[in-house]
């Protein structure tokens, strides 16, 4: 999770609620939820990453469901969770698009947070020109990810994310571009609360130059900051 600022809330919310539900939790389980839909088992938990150690678990092995959430029909029925979370499990899958429908189906509320853009095509590395000339591609963003993400007048829109961001020098941002070391938290994720329902679809790239240009509107968006 990179918004840490919203954990505090996220506790205040769930914390007395009867139904919580973690989607791909294993990899930072949120202790306060009761259930869990992740395709890796309980007993691999990484329970020293969770995004709450305070907080004892209240989920359990019998509330912890292996399962596809891409397959979608998830096993519970209309709104029958009072709020549920997924955090930084959408940019990694197959389809997305899936899973926020589901969230939305069985939940009557929710969090979801997914790495912003600017957060994708960041080059944290020094010395990343020497590395290239080296014949060594610097690390830009998660390169294990599989879409790039942004909130669009409050709807989540996916973009498949390719070779092209590592290829062509116009389509990232490196410390020089940003004028600083790093990206503020506020800037390398977001964050949703939304209630009724929450709202995703895949945005078809058909246009060559769209990564330059959404790369422009980031950088300016980062330097107003």
């Amino acid at each position: 999770m990179i918004l840490r600022s919203n954990i505090t809330k996220l506790q205040h919310t769930c914390r007395n609620l009867p139904n919580v539900l973690d989607v791909g939790g294993w990899h930072n389980p949120f202790n306060l939820a009761t259930h869990v839909l992740d395709i890796m088992p309980y007993q691999s938990r990484r329970t020293h990453e969770a995004l709450d150690p305070e907080d004892g678990e209240r989920f359990s092995e019998e509330t912890w469901l292996v399962y596809d959430a891409c397959a979608g029909d998830w096993p519970w029925p209309d709104d029958y969770f009072d709020f549920s979370i997924c955090s930084h499990t959408l940019e990694d899958v197959r389809d997305p698009i899936v899973i926020t429908s589901e969230l939305a189906r069985v939940s009557k509320a929710g969090y979801i947070e997914v790495p912003s853009w600017a957060r994708e095509i960041f080059i944290k590395d020094r010395f990343w020109r020497l590395r290239m000339v080296a014949g060594r591609s610097p690390e830009i963003g998660f390169p294990h990810h599989r879409w790039l993400c942004e909130l669009n007048d409050g709807e989540l829109h996916f973009y498949q994310k390719d070779s092209n961001i590592s290829l062509n020098r116009r389509n990232y941002i490196s410390r020089s571009d940003l004028g600083r070391k790093k990206l503020a938290e506020n800037e390398a994720g977001i964050g949703i609360f939304w209630t009724d329902t929450v709202a995703a679809r895949e945005i078809i790239v058909t246009s060559d130059t769209l990564l330059a240009e959404k790369r422009t509107q980031v950088l300016q968006q980062l330097r107003q900051a």
